[in-house]
């Protein structure tokens, strides 16, 4: 049964009650918001975060209706003029509260909404962030899986052979390797390709070959090389070898069923030998090592007939 009299101050109260629990539903759904943004990964808050948009929408969609629906029903109420009813002081504190909370409740959500925006920023940071954790990550699980395969393997003597190939020489100095010579563009006479220097690794001008060479097995002179230092190919595992230019480069100069890579090591490198001979290995080349005894940078060897041995 509807009711004949209203009090009108009852009426009021119920639209400000009415009013604060939308903001606080608002404040409550930010909220959640800003919880989600701050526990989750970066699909499940963007996810979180458009689910929480459409229920507040949804939320303040159904406020807003419930508010116009009150204000029909106040606008039917009779005015304070008609009624002649002065405002009691303790309905006007109420109001004033009220106002004084929806205030400090929209305060909340702004701070709120300015924390799910940083919130946003960061984790996008963070996504820019992991592919290259995750090419550090691969490097490292290629150095593991190097130290691992020379743990694990089964200790033997090296079988040296003589082999019908034609030696490469590759100082490992410093941690890096130095190509002496450019055979990319090699020259058919056997010996001038033993003076055919490579000006990236080794200063050119100042390199010198001294004595005679009458072909393959017929060989007896020295060559001084004075190597640019710094600027050999850096070994640090044998994925990050093969993956530079550089040494794809060597690679792409050399044959395999032709060249024989003849390694000389300086007493500071033993430790990168073992990376530069497996990415050899790998690339289907033989090899021979040789320590360095030569004052670097001045590298200096000496070639004598016979037929080379590898291992």
């Amino acid at each position: 049964m509807k009711r004949s009299e209203h009090d009108p101050n009852e009426s009021l109260e119920l639209l400000l009650d009415t009013i604060c629990n939308m903001f606080g539903t608002i404040i409550f759904v930010s909220l959640i918001a800003a919880l989600l943004a701050l526990t989750s990964t970066t699909g499940k808050t963007e996810s979180s975060l458009a689910s929480i948009d459409i229920e507040r929408e949804r939320q303040i969609a159904a406020l807003a209706s419930r508010a116009e629906e009150l204000e029909r029903e106040l606008a039917k109420l009779p005015s304070a003029a008609a009624t002649e009813v002065e405002p009691e002081t303790e309905a006007v504190e109420r109001v004033e509260a009220a106002l004084g909370e929806i205030k400090r409740r929209e305060e909340l959500v702004e701070r709120y909404s300015a924390a799910v925006e940083s919130v946003t920023g960061n984790l996008e940071s963070i996504g820019a962030q992991i592919e290259p954790l995750r090419e550090e990550i691969e490097r490292l699980e290629s150095a593991l899986d190097t130290a691992r395969r020379t743990k694990d393997r089964t200790m033997r003597t090296p079988l040296e052979r003589a082999l019908e190939l034609r030696l490469y020489t590759i100082v490992v100095w410093e941690d890096r390797l130095y190509p002496v010579c450019d055979w990319s563009n090699r020259t058919p006479d056997t010996c001038a390709r033993f003076s055919q220097w490579d000006d990236r690794y080794a200063v050119a001008s100042s390199c010198r070959l001294d004595g005679s060479c009458r072909g393959m097995n017929a060989k007896g002179f020295t060559r001084t090389i004075p190597l640019r230092p710094g600027a050999g190919i850096p070994i640090t595992d044998v994925a990050s070898l093969l993956r530079d230019p550089s040494f794809q480069r060597l690679l792409a100069s050399l044959d395999p069923s032709e060249d024989m890579i003849l390694l000389d090591v300086a007493s500071d490198s033993f430790d990168s030998f073992s990376v530069a001979k497996e990415a050899f290995l790998g690339a289907g080349f033989n090899y021979t090592l040789s320590p360095c005894v030569a004052p670097l940078p001045v590298y200096k060897d000496n070639w004598i007939p016979g037929t080379p041995r590898g291992l």
